[in-house]
């Protein structure tokens, strides 16, 4: 039987795989590729959309189905689309109302493969422009069917942000509302988060679930670290994730990913 046979890794991709140029490093692609080859799934799970993680997929050992925007795409290990989780048609509703108090505000919309923009504010212009993609704008009454959404993102200044998700707290009945960074406020279908796409990417692959592990920094991964048998933070991580966490490993620009595959061989193998 191989070392990792049976596990899973989760793996969250901003300031935890990414190193601080936003590349894998060396350490990183060498860990994870023996990971893979002594019987070990690896799942990437990150909220970036498909056109933003291109580029490193061919530095990756994709051998399990993995998820994107926050859990609510799940891809197949050949990066074909196995589930999108939709979104409420109040969703648009949401959109308007937000919108409507919080002028300042860019909006993104997330459905499937496509980048919708409703609103592009100055912290939206930059994510498209640093992740390089491509997207529509479009009009609140060109907004269509929210079936095929995976997730909005509200975006604005940080200072602002704290605000938006107060106004935001009484749509958590409806909505999962999550933030990778101080700039966003990223919203999925209830119940749809990184969390329960680990524990339906495990059950695919039948792990167990006292084999499943995560690591992640922000706290659109807080659901995922709860949910992983080991919750692994690099030491970059939000305050809070390092408090959630089971185990802090070294900092994202150290190898994170690497230390945390070195902590399960010492002492899960």
């Amino acid at each position: 039987m191989k070392k990792f046979e049976g596990m899973i890794l989760a793996c969250d991709m901003d300031g935890t795989l990414l190193d601080n140029n936003r590349q894998i490093s060396p350490r990183n692609q060498q860990a994870l590729r023996y990971f893979t080859q002594e019987g070990g799934r690896f799942s990437l799970a990150t909220g970036r959309a498909p056109q933003a993680i291109e580029c490193y997929i061919p530095q990756l050992p994709f051998n399990a189905p993995y998820s994107l925007l926050n859990g609510s795409l799940i891809l197949d290990e050949k990066h074909h689309v196995l589930q999108c989780a939709g979104m409420p048609e109040c969703t648009k509703d949401l959109i308007e109302i937000t919108l409507s108090e919080f002028s300042q505000l860019g909006c993104e919309i997330f459905a499937g493969t496509q980048v919708l923009i409703r609103k592009m504010s100055d912290v939206t212009e930059n994510h498209i422009k640093v992740l390089d993609m491509k997207y529509s704008m479009v009009t609140q009454e060109e907004l269509g069917d929210t079936a095929g959404w995976c997730k909005i993102n509200f975006t604005g200044d940080p200072a602002l942000m704290h605000s938006v998700r107060e106004f935001l707290k009484p749509y958590t009945d409806r909505f999962c509302i999550a933030s990778s960074l101080a700039s966003f406020c990223e919203i999925t279908a209830h119940g749809v988060n990184k969390g329960t796409a680990l524990q339906q990417i495990a059950e695919s692959c039948d792990i167990a679930a006292d084999h499943t592990f995560a690591i992640g920094d922000s706290y659109n991964d807080e659901p995922m670290l709860e949910a992983a048998h080991i919750g692994f933070a690099p030491a970059n991580a939000d305050d809070g994730i390092l408090k959630t966490a089971d185990v802090v490993v070294c900092a994202n620009d150290k190898d994170a990913v690497a230390n945390a595959i070195e902590y399960m061989e010492a002492h899960f193998c």
